[in-house]
């Protein structure tokens, strides 16, 4: 399939459909557990009581279990899924993919002129940033596993946990608050560089960035 837009283009394709479900599903999940915990905080910071916050919390840690699930399905996925999908192609560690990050960091400084290297798959500059997100929400997935089985005895963060004392129980959720808040403060951070990202490739590319996460495909000329 092809159109007429200053040159012809044509379309390739790209994610596959479990990349795209587990995209969109992750994204709707960690979007949900961000508002939540914003609420949160905006309750303890209203004065609201702890047990009316409770209620808040738990329903934080219930969506974090199924969030846990899913983030963990999307890693095994880059083992197995297409080429797009699996760190191969996350993971920059080619001489291409190294001077493909160069030269997209001098289009950025230049203010968009000229082209971006050509991306597939993923786009090696962006997926330094897709590397850290990947680490920040395994620890989001840990920290938040136990802090479950701290505060409500959920298992599996309650098999390691149940063991400690009053004491010990309240400096382990404290370490924890301050790393699962740190990664949500990096979230943040993320989504809104994530958005600018991706209406600069829109805009200068037009490859159909956005739209590549709802039918698989992108827009390339055909000299691409």
């Amino acid at each position: 399939m092809s159109f007429s837009n200053d040159r012809e283009r044509t379309l390739t394709d790209v994610w596959d459909w479990p990349t795209r479900i587990l995209h969109w599903t992750n994204a709707i999940l960690i979007i949900t557990l961000a508002l939540l915990m914003i609420g949160k905080e905006g309750m303890e910071i209203l004065g609201v009581e702890k047990a009316l916050r409770r209620p808040v919390n738990e329903l934080h840690a219930y969506i974090g279990y199924i969030f846990a699930f899913t983030f963990s399905l999307r890693i095994v996925w880059a083992f197995i899924g297409n080429k797009y999908a699996r760190w191969a192609d996350i993971i920059p560690y080619s001489k291409e993919g190294r001077q493909a990050i160069g030269h997209n960091i001098k289009w950025y400084l230049s203010g968009f002129k000229g082209r971006a290297a050509k991306a597939i798959g993923h786009d090696p500059l962006a997926s330094l940033f897709y590397i850290a997100l990947f680490i920040v929400l395994a620890s989001q997935v840990v920290t938040g596993l136990l802090l479950s089985g701290a505060e409500f005895k959920m298992f599996p963060g309650s098999l390691f946990t149940s063991g400690l004392g009053e004491e010990g129980l309240e400096a382990l959720e404290g370490a924890l608050e301050e790393v699962h808040e740190f990664g949500f403060m990096f979230i943040i951070f993320f989504f809104f560089a994530h958005l600018a990202g991706l209406v600069v490739h829109e805009v200068k590319e037009k490859t159909g960035l956005f739209s590549s996460m709802i039918h698989g495909r992108k827009y390339f000329t055909r000299d691409e």
